[in-house]
């Protein structure tokens, strides 16, 4: 049907709907099926039919009860026989082109679809009511109508019109949520009317619409749903995607045990059925039950798009875009494949046939939340500056891409050499490395939509994603740690040929981290000591449940954390080497438990042994000091703390308030008594309150420079995200001309925060003092960057490394910048003659000229220069 024709119906049915109103007897067949007693209300719905009982919803209901059991036959049987009774039904059309699909009638499931649109074209107004206008919004949603245009024309009146009518706003939040805007479906259930709470479709569509942002809630209405309808398939099948997700392979199958048993035909369960056979290395078994899958309807393409969405969801990339061609194969405008098949493409790296699908998808389906985010990124990422070399391919917002990409492509190119070779790994490829200085677009880049709170990177294999300082706001986090960890994930993730399980690729690479610089990864902290001895942690073999909805950020970390030290205490056990065998054992297809039994020991055994191990390392944790709870108010002065320690020496928490209640008393002396304590019994803490920050501030209010400078390179020892002990050095060894330690702290500033000036001139003016042109004249292009340097400095001094160099070109081009500011810069003058002196005496041998950054001088000031000569 043309879609101006569909427009003009709209707006012509819809002032006429009215609420539909059924019988008591069915009535009771409906609430037979929401609870899934489906075979009851089969029974009844024959009865009343062979009773002559002339009623269209009674053939409705008992073909969907029919259907939800693999009954597709009988269920044809009834709809042929409301189609002779009810020819002119665009409802019965409609169910007839869904059944007639599922008992392989593709023919005629077309037939009567288009069967549709004849009668809504021919008789528009005979179909106004509620029920006829929830099928013309489906009809037309497929045959490819605009879905806010369906919202706006159809699904929304009828929920302002008849806000009682349940299937309304089940419908609504439906499209929404085929749509990825959650909010909007979560807004569109939670007006639905209180009857609503008795239809566990409700309770499964909130818990889809509330999994990514709350999934307590979530979880609370999944559970609601099958509390109503302990059959229900929608919600029984999410809660095997939970388990999935979770690596929980033997709960997942007990469950779709339950779906089968129902409906042995069902083709999303036997979708996830071929999921769990790949995952188990089972070939055979993949292709049977996606054939058990596609049985009674061979073109389904939801079942291959299953298929590799899930297998997309591990890492699968590779696997899961062939199974979405598939899907296409079967229907070509299958939209959820089509932006599936764009994301792996991306996630894969070939970024020419994603990007074109995804623009698409956005021109065909306006609505659709993750294209229309996808293809407006695009949009800005071209803008982008690419640096690249045989190994990498990094695109940055081109002011970071001068300040900082080289730096990064440097990061990358030692964490290749250094993990490839410890794993026995070479990347041929190029290993594609975006960075946003939007946390929105890293997260729109990653996972389709806004909204990635907590994640610094993500890696997908060939293909790296990481927020950048700018991104973060004020969270501090050290940028060669995080892209050293992701890096890690690409070596890991090529050996194990993506199968390994979430806890262990997360654990090698915090592992990892920690073996290159001992201030990055995680260590024990009093939190984490107190989760581990109160029981929060989970066994070795259900690790990477701890990833799957965690209570709290707070809990995603303590995953990480307990993840890394699981590959701490194999390596500890059993070997470095029986983690690389491991990772090729997961290649080959073997399962993680397998491996582990194979290369380690029996999962019991392992299970106990880690459990003993990391509850040693929470008691060890500082064994010395007292861990009692402080119960004192926040409020309380310094004696009223030094009473309590009387009662309680040697508290953690107790030795932090007191010299903290004694600093902001000003008695700075007294402070160091409690934060030398601390810093004697736990001389690894490093987080809020820690002794060296105390220790510094007293030394400091005191004039102890010296003290104040071994406290602080401590914390920095300690610390990579320490940035006020580097800037604090930095500045005292600028004092002293010590210029080693100004090198040393103004690289420590760059690796969390290069996007500021003052690191960068720290760095200029060490590497200028200690004869390090390289880095001095980097260090000067990369201030230039910024609007705050004084430009005529940086260039002049930019001029006299680059001459130094033998650089003459490029020494010409920033001498001639800093006079272009400074026209009587008298010493920028004489540079330029002797240049031009030095370019008739010998030809230039200079390399390619690249745009200039910033950088700053000990030298002449813009004002002095002004003044220094009145010579040209």
């Amino acid at each position: 049907m043309p879609r101006v024709a569909a427009h003009v119906l709209l707006l012509t049915v819809i002032g006429a709907s009215v609420a539909p109103s059924l019988a008591a007897t069915v009535s009771e067949a409906e609430k037979l099926l929401l609870k899934g007693s489906y075979e009851e209300c089969i029974e009844l719905a024959e009865a009343e039919i062979e009773e002559g009982i002339r009623l269209e919803q009674w053939r409705h209901v008992k073909a969907e009860a029919e259907l939800a059991i693999g009954r597709y036959a009988d269920a044809m049987a009834t709809v042929e026989e409301g189609l002779e009774s009810y020819p002119q039904s665009i409802r019965m059309r409609m169910l007839a082109h869904q059944v007639f699909r599922f008992n392989g009638r593709d023919e005629l499931a077309a037939m009567h679809l288009g069967r549709v649109g004849q009668l809504i074209e021919t008789r528009s107004r005979r179909y106004w009511s509620t029920n006829d206008l929830l099928t013309l919004g489906r009809y037309l949603l497929m045959q490819g109508e605009d879905a806010r245009r369906v919202l706006e024309l159809c699904y929304d009146p009828i929920t302002a019109q008849h806000p009682d009518f349940i299937i309304g706003h089940l419908a609504s939040a439906e499209l929404a949520l085929e749509k990825y805007d959650h909010a909007l479906a979560a807004q569109t259930l939670e007006s639905a009317p209180e009857a609503a709470q008795s239809d566990p479709r409700y309770h499964y569509l909130l818990a889809r619409a509330f999994a990514d942002g709350d999934p307590k809630r979530a979880s609370a209405a999944l559970a609601k749903a099958l509390e109503l309808n302990p059959r229900h398939p929608e919600s029984l099948l999410m809660q095997v995607e939970r388990l999935i997700d979770a690596e929980q392979y033997v709960n997942a199958r007990s469950l779709l045990a339950k779906v089968l048993e129902v409906n042995s035909k069902h083709p999303v369960a036997n979708a996830y059925q071929s999921v769990l056979h790949n995952i188990a290395g089972d070939e055979q078994g993949e292709s049977s039950a996606r054939n058990a899958a596609l049985s009674s309807w061979k073109s389904n393409p939801e079942v291959d798009h299953t298929i590799g969405r899930k297998l997309s969801d591990k890492y699968r990339f590779s696997e899961g875009a062939d199974y979405q061609r598939r899907a296409l194969e079967m229907d070509s405008g299958y939209l959820p494949a089509r932006v599936q098949l764009a994301q792996d493409l991306l996630r894969l790296g070939e970024e020419e046939e994603g990007w074109r699908l995804i623009q698409e998808v956005s021109a065909t389906d306006g609505y659709n939340v993750v294209a229309h985010n996808l293809a407006t990124l695009h949009d800005s990422l071209v803008k982008h500056q690419v640096l690249a070399d045989d190994a990498f391919y990094l695109r940055m917002e081109q002011h970071e891409a001068a300040v900082y990409g080289e730096r990064v492509l440097d990061l990358l190119s030692k964490a290749k050499q250094t993990i490839c070779e410890k794993y026995d790994v070479s990347i041929e490829e190029p290993v594609v490395v975006d960075i946003f200085p939007n946390k929105n677009d890293f997260a729109v880049r990653t996972f389709g939509i806004p909204g990635a709170d907590g994640f610094l990177g993500v890696c997908f294999g060939n293909v790296i994603t990481a927020n950048s300082p700018a991104a973060l706001g004020d969270t501090k986090a050290n940028w060669q740690a995080v892209l050293w960890h992701e890096f890690c994930h690409v070596v890991t993730l090529k050996k194990s040929a993506n199968k390994m399980p979430r806890w262990l690729s997360e654990g090698i690479s915090v592992y990892e981290e920690l073996e290159q610089d001992e201030t990055w990864g995680q260590r024990m902290t009093p939190t984490y000591r107190q989760m581990v001895l109160d029981g929060e942690m989970a066994p070795l073999s259900e690790l990477s449940s701890m990833f799957l909805a965690p209570k709290s950020p707070l809990h995603l970390q303590f995953a990480y954390y307990e993840s890394s030290m699981a590959v701490r205490y194999l390596i500890e056990n059993y070997g470095f080497e029986t983690i690389k065998i491991i990772l090729d054992d997961l290649a080959a297809g073997v399962s993680i438990n397998e491996a582990l039994v194979r290369h380690a020991d029996p999962l019991g055994k392992l299970n106990s042994g880690f459990q003993e191990y990391l509850t040693s390392e929470a008691e060890g944790l500082a064994p010395k000091l007292n861990w009692d709870e402080f119960d004192l108010p926040p409020a309380a002065e310094a004696d009223a703390v030094a009473e309590w320690l009387e009662g309680h020496p040697d508290n953690f928490y107790g030795l932090i308030r007191h010299a903290q209640t004694l600093q902001r008393s000003g008695d700075w002396q007294a402070a160091i008594d409690p934060a030398s304590r601390l810093r004697e019994l736990y001389p690894e803490y490093t987080g809020a309150g820690n002794a060296y920050t105390l220790l510094s501030q007293s030394y400091h209010e005191l004039n102890d420079e010296a003290s104040e400078r071994e406290a602080l390179e401590a914390l920095a020892a300690r610390d990579s995200e320490a940035t006020g002990a580097f800037f604090r050095l930095a500045e005292m060894a600028e004092q002293n001309q010590d210029w080693g330690a100004v090198l040393q702290n103004a690289e420590r500033l760059l690796a969390v925060d290069p996007l500021t000036p003052i690191p960068h001139r720290y760095l200029a003016r060490a590497a200028d003092a200690l004869e390090q042109p390289t880095s001095a004249i980097a260090a000067y292009r990369a201030l230039l960057e910024f609007e705050t340097s004084d430009p005529v400095n940086a260039h002049y001094r930019l001029a006299t490394l680059l001459q130094d160099e033998g650089r003459r070109d490029e020494a010409r081009r920033e001498v001639l910048l800093a006079l272009e500011d400074a026209p009587r810069f008298l010493d920028a003058h004489k540079l330029l003659l002797e240049l031009v002196d030095m370019n008739d005496e010998a030809p230039s041998t200079d390399a390619p000229s690249a745009e200039h950054g910033e950088r700053e001088s000990e030298g002449q000031t813009a004002g002095d220069a002004e003044t220094a000569s009145e010579e040209p």
